[in-house]
Order: structure tokens, then C-alpha cells, then sequence
């Protein structure tokens, strides 16, 4: 499967997906996306997607991947920062 340069929605991903750069998922809010590294090239299969991460996205960490969280937070949108208390 061929790695595409363009930025895509939570629509357009599935597991297995393989993209080049996480900034491809930058218009995507909050959600968690686990990326593994490809070993023999510079892209990155999605492993994981979900609102939450659990035992299932905690395994491909202890798996010896690479991994690279990706969550962008929609608070962030909005400038400011919001602290509980």
C-alpha cells in the first residue's frame, strides 16, 4: 500500500493505514492515534484509533515498536488554557 502526502479527516483513517508524516493528522481532535514507525522506510502504519487509550493501544508499546502518539487537543483551538482545580 502506497503512502499518500495529503492531510486527512477521522473519516479516512483505518488501522493498517499507511501515512507518511503525523502532521497529515493534524485536523484530526480528540482522538488518540498510534502510529508504529516502518523500519525500512520513513512512513508510519496506524495501529490504534480511539477516544481513550486502553490495554489494547498500551500493548504496542510493550511490543518493542516505535510508537508515535498523535492527539490534538480542540481545547487548544479555542488560545486559551483551562486548568481544574
Amino acid at each position: 500500500m502506497t503512502a499518500r502526502d495529503d492531510k486527512f479527516g477521522i473519516d479516512d483513517l483505518y488501522i493498517g493505514m499507511e501515512i507518511r508524516d503525523k502532521n497529515q493528522l493534524s485536523d484530526i481532535y480528540d482522538t488518540w492515534i498510534l502510529l508504529v514507525k516502518n523500519e525500512n522506510s520513513g512512513t508510519y502504519t496506524i495501529q490504534f484509533i480511539g477516544k481513550e487509550t486502553n490495554a489494547e493501544s498500551d500493548r504496542l508499546f510493550s511490543q518493542g515498536n516505535i510508537v508515535c502518539p498523535v492527539y490534538n487537543d480542540s481545547l487548544e483551538l479555542e488560545g486559551d488554557i483551562y486548568y481544574e482545580e
